[in-house]
């Protein structure tokens, strides 16, 4: 693998510039950046063509992809295998996999050697560690490892596709966990036992349970025993029921079941069983055994019965499942689905054709399914996409379609398992939850008699504003509004006047500020107005207009009833600096007790007081 490495010789004049690969985007780009002679390597830009083609596919592949060359393996690692493989840790281009990871330079430098040698390689749940967020994470992988050729002929560089499947072999050992338990749970029970007829040996083999209930040595059993032998060993009154129900399912290739009684070998004492099995296929279809379970149903048939069901169903798991399972070969074109397609669709399984199931997407997430589906099989990444699919009902279900594809010896998609579950609720769920959330958050930011903003929903929203224009130091000002006489109104008229007022007051305020100006009560018969970015006239000249809006009309309190109703206000600028907003609401509000002390229905400005000037103030009369 010397063709990537320095020499001593001048490189060819006709060798493709970095230019030449800037189509292949910024990671590329960035790589060229990488000082790869420091690792003995030359420059990107003179790197063997088949190398560089290498390196324009893995820029963007989703798949982790990495190339190591040289004797000791330099890493370029595609964004993909950076993330997978070292995480938030330093970049791994440019380092030696013998460095990066030193507790595995046995098993690397083997790779390389193998696959310099020219041989493909495939290793299977391989363990690698890397930097996790409470120390070493460790990961299992499945690599593949082929060799990158020159036109010579000669190995460049080693090209690996690492897959992680440490979910995938976690849910393995549970499942044989479960498989295990459910084993020892049937035995212990003594009630349930499984059994396995072989139809061209016709020899059985059943578990202990089920040698105990015919009266058969269990070891005999464990290892195959004569069909005959379990015969002898049902009710005379039975036999002719059990072996046409058996004849009938072996000749029609359908699930057996029957219910009959076993006496013991000798014994006078008969138990009822049910006996139930379910026919395995060859690839040419045909029917090679019987995969059974037997249910001692003598003291507790319902119950046991049940246990008997559940594991014959656990036997079929892919028909149990509640999400719709397809399987596809490796193009794509879709070979499977189990019944609850047509429980889900209506379509009958037998009227599916290749283009069935792109009829039922919802039109306007075609254009994405398409895309994601078609990705997936250029690349041989996951397929897992939300969309909506056409219901029986005619209604259009969300639904989480997922599939991995399946690879043969070679490396190659031969085919692919998918599910697509119906997730319609949890969006519907969601989504009610969301607008549930906006309605919480109005209620709490609204008042509820006024419609203008609560004293916290206020106060946060303009400190919010001038949080943001610290940096700018932008100008602000802010009006202190109190309905004068409220308490008047109140005694004379009642609380429904006064809150009449209080929303004539709130009408007019919102009539004459502008959008981005906020509103809140801010207790009682006391507002606020913060007007951003308004200066020292324009906040005067609105508090003139809500006064003389306010003063010129009438408020209905009873039938046939008007009062007058006014309003103080107290004004105030500033440049928006650290805590301003306080100094605002204090230069405000003293304001406002000016203009009510001499004699309402009035406004007063009073510029708030900087670091480095005294106040000014000035009143203005109606």
């Amino acid at each position: 693998m010397s063709n990537v490495y320095q020499s001593a010789a001048p490189s060819s004049p006709s060798a493709p510039s970095s230019s030449a690969l800037s189509a292949a985007g910024d990671w590329i780009t960035a790589q060229e950046r990488v000082d790869w002679q420091s690792s003995g390597l030359l420059p990107l830009h003179q790197w063997d063509g088949a190398v560089k083609a290498v390196i324009r596919l893995m820029a963007s592949a989703p798949t982790p992809m990495l190339l190591m060359m040289g004797p000791r393996g330099i890493l370029l690692a595609n964004e993909a295998a950076q993330g997978l493989l070292a995480g938030p840790a330093p970049m791994l281009n440019g380092r030696s996999v013998l460095d990066v990871w030193p507790e595995s330079d046995r098993f690397h430098s083997w790779l390389l050697q193998t696959v310099a040698a020219g041989q493909a390689v495939r290793v299977r749940e391989r363990a690698f560690s890397r930097p996790g967020a409470s120390g070493r994470q460790t990961l299992l992988l499945d690599l593949d490892a082929t060799p990158v050729v020159s036109e010579a002929g000669a190995v460049v560089a080693v090209l690996c596709i690492a897959h992680d499947v440490t979910d995938w072999d976690l849910c393995t050992r549970r499942l044989a966990d479960s498989e295990q338990r459910l084993r020892h749970a049937l035995e212990g029970s003594g009630l349930v036992g499984t059994w396995t007829l072989d139809l061209a040996t016709r020899e059985t083999v059943a578990d202990a349970s089920v040698a105990r209930m015919y009266g058969l040595s269990a070891e005999q059993c464990e290892h195959g025993i004569p069909d005959a032998h379990f015969l002898q060993a049902v009710h005379p009154e039975d036999l002719p029921q059990v072996t046409a129900a058996f004849s009938e399912a072996e000749r029609t290739g359908t699930p057996y079941r029957c219910r009959y009684r076993v006496v013991e070998r000798g014994g006078t004492t008969a138990r009822w069983v049910i006996s139930s099995a379910s026919p395995c296929r060859n690839a040419e279809g045909q029917v090679f055994q019987f995969l059974g379970v037997i249910v001692n149903v003598t003291e507790q048939m319902e119950t046991v019965s049940a246990l008997a069901k559940s594991r014959f169903h656990f036997r079929t798991l892919t028909e149990a499942l509640p999400q719709i399972v397809w399987s596809c070969d490796g193009e794509g074109r879709h070979d499977y689905f189990s019944v609850r397609w047509s429980e889900f669709t209506g379509v009958d399984l037998k009227d599916v054709n290749e283009d069935t199931w792109k009829t039922l997407v919802y039109p306007e997430h075609w254009e994405r399914v398409q895309a994601a589906w078609g990705n997936a099989l250029r690349t041989g990444s996951s397929y897992d996409i939300d969309y909506r699919f056409r219901h029986r009902c005619g209604e259009y279900r969300w639904l989480r379609v997922m599939a991995l594809p399946i690879r043969d010896e070679e490396g190659r998609i031969v085919r692919w398992f998918g599910t697509s579950t119906d997730v319609h609720e949890a969006y519907q769920i969601a989504e009610e939850r969301e607008r549930f959330a906006r309605e919480l958050e109005r209620i709490a930011a609204e008042d509820q008699l006024t419609g203008v903003l609560t004293r916290r929903a206020f106060l946060a929203r303009a400190a919010a504003w001038v949080d943001a224009q610290l940096p700018a130091q932008a100008g602000a000002s802010l009006l202190m509004l109190d309905v004068d006489h409220f308490k008047n109104i109140n005694d004379l008229h009642g609380h429904s006047a006064g809150d009449r007022a209080l929303t004539a007051l709130a009408h007019t305020i919102k009539a004459s500020v502008r959008p981005q100006d906020l509103t809140g009560r801010m207790g009682g018969e006391e507002f606020a107005i913060f007007l951003p970015g308004c200066g020292e006239a324009d906040a005067v000249r609105l508090a003139e207009c809500i006064c003389q809006s306010l003063a010129g009309g009438r408020v209905d309190v009873d039938a046939g009833v008007t009062i007058a109703v006014t309003a103080s206000i107290g004004v105030t600028t500033a440049r928006v600096e650290p805590g301003v907003l306080e100094t605002m609401l204090s230069t405000a509000d003293k304001a406002l007790y000016v203009a009510k002390s001499r004699g309402r229905n009035q406004t007063f400005f009073s510029a708030a007081p900087a670091p480095s000037a005294p106040s000014a103030s000035s009143v203005i009369r109606r």
